[in-house]
């Protein structure tokens, strides 16, 4: 008797399944895609426990007669094409006959369905790929699909779903991208009877992507139209003042289709190439309209992945429309400033106000202070240098100096210990930011800010694995509105936000109001850090590491307490911060990588002149 056998139904229909069905993300997706191809305008998601005990489909497009509804469920059974030559002309979004009974063999689905031409409804229930009823019912009109405790019968599929918050945040994600696709539809989204997503019908992408994401989305991204060897690009992009520091803001549709593609994507960035910083990449909603027989959506039978006929006619239409638009927005810039992100090498002032998101702002002094300067920071002051080695013209403006009660808290004094923190000598400052320091055999330049960034952090670090840290009340709280994804990845971090010490309230729908900050961050900071923590909390989901999330919390709190570039310092204040820098457990680096000193050995001085 030979060795291969044909499979049983059941068992090849689960195999299958795990092609198209790779989480509840994909059941929306699928389900979400057959409401919009019956001509839906509106679709309403319901979904339990990230998608895994329900998800719920319900639209009002045009039906299902009973005969229809029974053979959907059969494999490869479809009313969008009949035959090979249609798949050179797809116009819909399913094709291939595949997503209800692959979905039905992993889960316990019941179906709902009426045509506006019969009287009553049908009703289909079906477990684990076996039709179990089948019944009248009374039905409005449209089709509902309800999915239940996906992967019941696929233990080892289950168990590799990730948390509740996670496969929450791929669900708001798929449905904000077929709700900017389709602007006319109203969409609903609820998870837990909460809702994360409710959007009217609109007549264009603008006003959707403000129902969505705000106006302040709208003012930082410049509109495309541009159309070239028969392929169109519209949409909207970036300015280049506004980068993210990841691709989750990039959403890409072809023939109004939501696809993940690599030429899209190196396409838009190369656009980007000489304007943005290396690590910034920028966000947009990029449509791209070429015939269906210029396309193949038959790559995969997620249909999420595509293949171009001509690629590289895609690429550069898509670099040209992005190109024309910046060209077309470009601002008019005053004599004497400097152009965010030039092509020109940013100075070392400018690239870090890149790092740290155009954050660098000083908190006011507690009091004032007057330095003593020596010859040499007298030397090297601003207005004694050269009219090049002036500081950059977008870094902070003159301040007053601070206070060594201002830098060191009472919360993180210390007594100065340690050998090699005692034998360091405090020179002067070198444009108020950085510290010239010396031992008996070494010339040291210290980084001010970066050097308080790796102290702040050592001790943020040790605080958050024994208590939360202290807050602060803000007297008018500060209401910040989320897009959906960022609402689902704030209620998987809530906890750990508590702990850095921030407060925050609901108001309505996805706004929150933010009543307490952590002590060490000013007011004026509130957005930029909540939503900086978001996107960081965002890069780390996939990790599910808390370790490693609360560091990386940790290192953007000390980066907005620690004192800023361009600031001036008493002798004292940099004195302290030498010694503590010295007492930190990794003195050379800041939390995110950077060199904190620079040594210059005894030897080499001598070198430089010919000793």
């Amino acid at each position: 008797m030979g060795k291969i056998r044909i499979l049983p139904d059941l068992l090849a229909s689960k195999i299958a399944a795990g092609e198209v069905v790779e989480r509840p993300a994909s059941v929306v997706k699928e389900l979400v895609e057959n409401a919009l191809d019956a001509g839906s305008r509106r679709i309403q998601i319901e979904v339990e426990l990230g998608g895994k005990r329900l998800v719920r489909v319900t639209d009002d497009g045009e039906g299902m007669t009973r005969d229809d509804a029974l053979l959907a469920f059969e494999r490869h059974a479809t009313s969008k094409i009949a035959a090979l030559e249609d798949l050179e002309r797809i116009a819909t979004l399913g094709f291939r006959g595949e997503a209800l009974p692959s979905i039905a063999a992993v889960a316990r689905v019941l179906l709902r369905t009426k045509t506006a031409a019969e009287l009553v409804g049908t009703e289909v229930e079906i477990e684990g790929g076996k039709i179990k009823e089948v019944r009248d019912c009374a039905w409005a009109g449209g089709t509902e699909v309800c999915v239940r405790d996906l992967f019941f019968n696929v233990p080892a599929r289950r168990k590799f779903l990730k948390s509740e918050a996670t496969e929450v945040f791929h669900i708001t994600n798929l449905v904000t991208h077929y709700a900017l696709c389709y602007p006319q539809v109203a969409f609903r989204l609820q998870h837990g009877g909460r809702t994360l997503l409710d959007v009217t019908p609109v007549e264009a992408v603008r006003d959707r992507a403000y129902q969505i994401f705000g106006a302040d989305f709208l003012a930082h991204v410049v509109e495309l139209e541009h159309a070239q060897e028969g392929i169109r690009i519209h949409g909207f992009a970036s300015k280049p003042n506004w980068g993210r520091t990841t691709r989750e803001a990039q959403y890409f549709f072809v023939n109004g289709r939501y696809v993940r593609d690599r030429v899209l994507a190196q396409a838009l960035g190369e656009s980007y190439r000489t304007l943005l910083p290396s690590g910034t990449h920028p966000a947009a909603i990029l449509f791209v309209e070429l015939p269906p027989s210029e396309v193949d959506v038959n790559v995969h039978p997620a249909k999420i992945e595509v293949r171009f006929r001509r690629p590289l006619q895609v690429q550069a239409a898509i670099i040209e429309a992005v190109r024309r638009a910046l060209e077309r927005a470009r601002p008019v810039v005053e004599i004497g400033r400097a152009v965010p992100f030039a092509r020109e090498r940013a100075s070392a002032v400018r690239s870090e106000r890149a790092l740290h998101r155009e954050a660098l702002r000083l908190q006011a002094p507690l009091t004032p202070a007057t330095p003593r300067q020596s010859p040499l920071a007298l030397t090297f002051s601003p207005k004694s240098a050269p009219e090049a080695a002036r500081p950059h013209p977008e870094a902070s403006p003159d301040r007053p100096p601070i206070s060594p009660q201002c830098l060191a808290r009472p919360s993180l004094e210390a007594t100065v210990e340690g050998e090699e923190a005692e034998r360091i000598r405090v020179i002067g400052q070198f444009r108020r930011s950085f510290i010239l320091a010396a031992t008996e055999r070494e010339l040291l330049l210290i980084d001010q800010h970066a050097a308080h960034e790796r102290i702040l952090f050592e001790r943020f670090r040790e605080r958050l694995a024994r208590e939360a840290l202290p807050t602060q009340p803000i007297l008018v709280p500060e209401v910040i509105e989320l897009t959906p994804a960022q609402h689902a990845i704030f209620e998987s971090v809530r906890e750990e936000l508590g702990r850095l010490g921030i407060e925050v309230g609901e108001f309505s729908g996805r706004a929150l109001v933010v009543t307490a900050l952590p002590t060490d961050v000013p007011v004026s900071e509130a957005r930029p850090f909540i939503l900086e923590l978001l996107e960081i909390a965002e890069q780390e989901r996939r990790t599910a590491s808390p370790e490693r999330l609360r560091d990386r919390l940790a290192a953007s709190l000390a980066c907005r307490a620690a004192v800023k570039i361009n600031t001036p310092l008493t002798e004292p204040m940099m004195q302290w911060l030498v010694e503590e820098l010295f007492r930190a457990s990794f003195p050379a680096s800041c939390p995110h990588g950077r060199p904190v000193v620079v040594r210059f050995t005894l030897r080499e001085i001598e070198r430089l002149f010919h000793r």
